[in-house]
Formats: C-alpha cells, structure tokens, sequence
C-alpha cells in the first residue's frame, strides 16, 4: 500500500545533516523539497534491542516502524486500514474466528516471499507468555489456534471475544519468522532495510525492491546525542525525536530550529499501592489526589507541553473526556508555536479540602501526617525527577511528608513485582506504542484480573474493560472506557499529574512533523524529504 504522504516527516538537507549528498546542497537558495541523502536522527541513546517484536519502547519503533510493517496501520484520519493485509478481517458472527487475507506482492529484504507462516509463527510468539516480553500484557494467551490453511490465509480462533484484536494488529510488526529470536534482527517488508548497527549508529539504507513508491531518502542514521539542541542547530542532526521540556525551549527560542507536538499516548501517572497501607484507603488516595500540584508541573516542568491531568485516560486515548474534570479545569496553551508557560494555568490545590479528605480515613491516621516515598522511575524521559520534586513539595505542603527515590526501570519491575512499593511515578509510553489509541495501557494497573494490577478489586470496572475488549465496535468500547476511567478515578487508582504532548525537534531544513502520526504513536519517516 502506497504511503501517504500526509504521514511524511520530510526533513531538509544541510551541511552535516545530508552527509552523502552535500555537493548536492551547494548554492541551494530555496527550501524545496529534495531526494536523496542520508538522513541523520538523534536519540537519547540507541536501544539495545532493535526487533519490535522483543520491545515496544519508543526508540526501537522509531528505528524499527520503517523495517517491520503490520498488517494494518492508523491512519490520518485515526481510522484504521490494511498494509500487509489485503482487507479488513473478516469476523465471524459469535466474534471467535477471525480471517485475515494478505497481499501478494510483499518481499522480505532478504528476497523470502511474506506468507502467511510469518503471521502465523510472530502471533504464536506473541501469545505465549513465555516468549511475549512486552506485549504479554496485551496478547499472551488471547489466542487459541493459529493456522495458516495457504500462503495468504491466516485464521485465528479465540477462546473468548476480542474485538480489539484489529488495533493490535495495527500496532504489532511482522518480522521475517527466521529472525524472531534474536532481539537484534531487524527483517522486515518495508521501504527500508537495516544496514549495520555497530559503531555507535544504527544505518537503514532504502531498499531497491520495495513493492510501492520508493522512499525519497537513501538512508538514515540513528545515533546517540548527548546535547541534541546543539548538534541541531549545526545541523548535525535533522530532527530529535524526543527532547526534553528544557530542551524543547531551547529550540524555540534559537534561530532555524523548531519544536512541534501532538497529543498522543504519553503516559505519565502517580500508582499508590493499593495492597499496603496508607494507599489500601481510598480516602487517603483521593487527598493524594487532590493534593497534586498539577499546574506547577505542568508550567515549571513541561512548560506549558502537556495537558492538566484528570482521569487516566488522555487526549490520545479512545473514550477520553474533555469535559471531564475533576481536579479542576485547567486553561492549556494556546496554539502558539512558542507557547508562554506563564499564559498557562490549572486548578489550584486546595489544602482544606485535602485535610478535610484525609479526616474521612476510617483508621485515625498518624499524628504526623501521611508518610511515604515516591519511587521515580527513571529512563528516557529525563523530566520525571524533576516532576517527582515538584509533586513532593506540593504533597509536603498539604499534609503529606513526602520521600523520593530515583530507581531504574529494572529495579522498579523487581520491587513492582513483590510490592515493595508505597507510591511510583512512571512513564510507560512503551504500552502506549503497543495498544495504540485504546485506553488498556491507561486502565491496565486497576484491573484486577492483569499483571499490572496495583491492588484494586472492583468488578464492575473488570467488566467493563472486559467489555471494552470484546466488542468490535470503536464508538462502543470507548464508551465503556470512557465510563471505566471515571470509575477509576474516582477511586484515585491511577493519577496523572499531565498528559504530556509528543514533542519532536527538527531544523528549519525539514518539512513539518505530521502531527497525526504523532497521536497514533507513530513518528512517520518512510516518505522523508530532504528540504533545501
């Protein structure tokens, strides 16, 4: 399926940025769209794990989308629409039998022909848990069998409805079944094919025999960049993907360097402990809250690039409420392209009406107030420590005494696991990039039933999310999501402080970010254009 190039990042050319192609760039006066070149983009760091099937971290999808295509995709319009799939699946009427036709004229890089074994062996590697890594909270065990009764058929029975099963299958690559095992493999059926990843750079070249459209560049690079506001502005790289608040302003207050943002699956949330005191009691929950000081973060910290938290479902999600807001409505910023942090605004914490939920505890609380320390999570997002202090003063103003710790992902898995745990801030945008717009990532740690579960126990939201799963209708489960993240909030479960925005850096040399491809999760680079 020819890409659209309504999701093209199309970066432009300049000296250090199209290394291969600069003679090309000489005398260049204009800011038209070019062919050619090699196309640098920095990252925090490389990720250690290339194959998508292995990991649903940002880094590697960024790196991998262009390698390994699905079978469907999001598109534009947030609609979704076959890629390696010839159609929609066809679902039998009881919704347990799902048939999947795939295109014809699909080639691994390697010459193999895409056939329905491929599908066939990354779904069986999916479904079972021992080898489903990252997306074993959302595929493991969904499946019964697996066939695949000719090259181009695939069919897949279940032992109970899922009708979420195609916005999966929008958001899982198909590698090449050979390369399933190894977390460095990247072998896919897309407009690029990985060239070597050794000497501190990943290098995708343009592969010949794509089946459409041939992509404009020659080649990426994806290297590490430790001061990416400095390396864009020599044009040493074309666009970081990930800056961070600070850097972010940085880049628009320099010349020829620009920050764009999207609303998309950016998770980051505050989880009590639910199984241990002092989170076991919901009215503590609820002060906690309530006691958030969500317009510091969102002014100091984000610097006006996110949205004012509410319930765990963000704007990115299906069955998210802007008209539900319980901590307040927040005044977001405007449109600007370099917004103020000082035109935002938020709900104010009120430290009486924190007190006040604090006396509803049915168990006297301590006379020295509520005491606990906040794991932060730390990873990519390099803005959670400073967020962490910020919620700390905030909680230590109204009642709270508030201790944080930085701990790594790994570590925060181990003590996440035993529930060595009060309270952690985390940043799981990975499960975003795994479950696409649906709201399961958001509501996945109060569902009692899942491997995430922070302790809570209700089953009428189990329900509900069960529900939410099983139907094949879009407008129906966000509807029962939408209801499931009230109920979710109103019990205090998941508590984000903000939804904070995508936010991509680029130069002046490179065509604007498609932003629509940013809310589905997706930084879209396939039909990128030098400009220059």
């Amino acid at each position: 399926m020819p890409l659209s190039r309504r999701r093209v990042l199309a970066l432009g050319a300049g000296t250090g940025v199209v290394a291969v192609s600069a003679g090309l760039l000489a005398g260049c006066g204009g800011r038209e769209s070019r062919s050619g070149g090699t196309l640098v983009v920095g990252l925090p760091r490389l990720p250690d794990v290339l194959n998508p099937v292995h990991s649903t971290a940002e880094a590697t999808r960024w790196i991998a989308d262009p390698v390994v295509e699905a079978l469907y995709t999001y598109r534009d319009d947030t609609t979704i629409g076959p890629v390696l799939a010839a159609a929609d699946p066809l679902i039998a009427p009881d919704g347990l039998s799902w048939t999947v036709r795939l295109r014809a004229d699909v080639r691994f890089h390697n010459g193999d022909p895409f056939t329905a074994e491929h599908v066939a062996a990354c779904l069986r590697r999916v479904n079972d848990p021992a080898t489903a890594g990252d997306w074993a909270p959302w595929l493991a065990g969904r499946f019964g069998a697996i066939e695949a009764p000719d090259a181009r058929t695939v069919r897949i029975e279940l032992p109970r409805a899922f009708g979420a099963l195609r916005a999966f299958l929008a958001c899982l690559p198909i590698p090449h079944q050979a390369s399933l095992g190894d977390p460095r493999a990247l072998v896919g059926t897309g407009p690029f094919r990985l060239a070597s990843a050794d000497g501190g750079a990943v290098v995708l070249r343009r592969d010949a025999g794509y089946r459409d459209e041939a992509a404009p560049a020659d080649a990426w690079e994806f290297r590490a960049s430790a001061d990416p506001v400095a390396d864009l502005k020599a044009h040493r790289l074309a666009v970081y993907p990930h800056p961070t608040p600070d850097q972010a302003r940085r880049l628009r207050k320099a010349d020829d360097t620009y920050v764009q943002t999207a609303s998309g699956p950016a998770d980051l949330v505050v989880l009590p402990n639910l199984r241990r005191p002092p989170f076991d009691d919901v009215a503590v929950r609820r002060a906690l809250g309530f006691g958030m000081d969500r317009t510091r973060v969102l002014r100091d910290v984000y610097r006006g690039d996110a949205v004012i938290g509410q319930g765990p479902l963000g704007p990115g999600n299906e069955g998210w409420d802007p008209e539900y807001t319980p901590y307040g409505r927040g005044v977001s910023p405007t449109a600007s392209p370099k917004p103020s942090p000082s035109a935002t605004a938020g709900p104010t914490v009120e430290p009486e009406r924190v007190t006040a939920m604090l006396g509803e505890a049915p168990v006297p609380l301590p006379r020295d107030g509520v005491r606990f320390t906040l794991l932060a999570v730390v990873g990519d997002a390099g803005e959670l420590p400073e967020v962490a202090r910020v919620l700390a003063e905030g909680w230590n103003r109204v009642g709270f005494t508030v201790v944080v710790e930085q701990v790594d992902a790994a570590t925060w898995a181990a003590r996440r696991r035993v529930g060595d745990f009060d309270a952690a801030l985390v940043d799981r945008r990975g499960s975003g990039y795994a479950v696409g717009r649906t709201g399961f990532a958001a509501l996945a740690p109060a569902v009692s039933t899942g491997g995430e579960s922070t302790g809570y126990v209700n089953p009428e939201l189990d329900r509900l999310v069960e529900e939410a799963g099983a139907t094949p209708d879009n407008a129906r489960r966000a509807r029962l999501t939408r209801v499931a993240g009230e109920i979710v909030a109103r019990d205090a479960v998941v508590l984000p402080p903000v939804y904070p925005k995508v936010v991509v850096g680029r130069t002046g040399r490179v065509e604007s970010v498609n932003t629509r491809a940013l809310a589905a999760g997706r930084l879209s680079l396939a039909r990128l254009h030098r400009r220059g």
